[in-house]
């Protein structure tokens, strides 16, 4: 039985679609992706429509909808979701929510049993971070989350890191938080990293089929974006005083120092 997962992509400046097709284990992966924050709602569907064509089936065939649900950007993540939910009602079709930064560890070319730390720029001198260990689900790259998601400041990253069971020097760095935060996330030159800095629509649909596979699809009305954050800017009164306002992680202060990875 040939098996389809439309997949949608718009967490950050990347809108993507991936459609993943499913014959037997034999997998095939059409994709679009545009670049363009603010492009994200016009360019959804007509890449939805190019890779039906390129895949030549009808929507109708489609066995499920997945999309990245966050966290990421505000924007994108109602974009991804709201376009996903249309089509699950229309076509009467379940939705896999796949967390974006399970789908970066995904796509990152970490192998099988290695652990991928995720952490992406969440802005405000913030990041979202999460684990996962990449693992095969008979004959599927798959993940397990181990830890996350959750919102760090990039300087606590590291001590957050290493205060976790999960934790060795052998953690391969993914997403573009040391990019953005080179200084706070302080990540020496030999610390083990990927080059992939974002999530992928075709890593999502190849964790949704997981999903699929396992019975963890929801209907339509169920799925919702993942914002973990509760805000994008601090207040004049926060910034005055040094505080934040999201529900971040705050790290015991006694006997934990930030320190270099290696």
């Amino acid at each position: 039985m040939t098996q389809y997962i439309l997949a949608l992509e718009t967490s950050g400046a990347c809108c993507g679609v991936a459609l993943l097709c499913d014959a037997s284990g034999a997998q095939r992966v059409v994709l679009r992706e545009h670049h363009g924050t603010k492009e994200h709602s016009e360019r959804l569907l007509p890449m939805v429509d190019e890779v039906l064509a390129e895949a030549g089936i009808a929507a109708t065939a489609l066995s499920a909808i997945a999309f990245g649900q966050g966290p990421g950007g505000f924007t994108g993540l109602r974009v991804a979701c709201g376009v996903a939910q249309g089509l699950g009602f229309a076509l009467e079709l379940p939705l896999a929510p796949v967390v974006s930064l399970a789908a970066l560890a995904l796509a990152s070319e970490a192998t099988t049993g290695q652990v991928v730390l995720v952490a992406m720029d969440a802005r405000m001198d913030e990041v979202y971070a999460g684990a996962y260990r990449i693992v095969d689900d008979a004959g599927w790259r798959d993940v397990v989350a181990l830890d996350g998601p959750i919102l760090l400041g990039a300087a606590d990253l590291l001590t957050w890191a290493r205060m976790q069971s999960w934790w060795t020097d052998a953690v391969l760095h993914v997403g573009d938080a040391a990019l953005a935060y080179p200084t706070q996330v302080g990540l020496s030159d030999t610390a083990p990293r990927s080059e992939i800095v974002r999530p992928t629509a075709d890593a999502v649909a190849l964790l949704a089929a997981g999903m699929l596979r396992r019975g963890e699809c929801v209907p339509a009305d169920q799925a919702s974006p993942l914002y973990v954050r509760d805000k994008v800017a601090f207040t004049t009164a926060e910034r005055a005083s040094g505080l934040g306002g999201n529900p971040r992680v705050t790290l015991p202060q006694v006997g934990v120092a930030n320190g270099v990875a290696g």
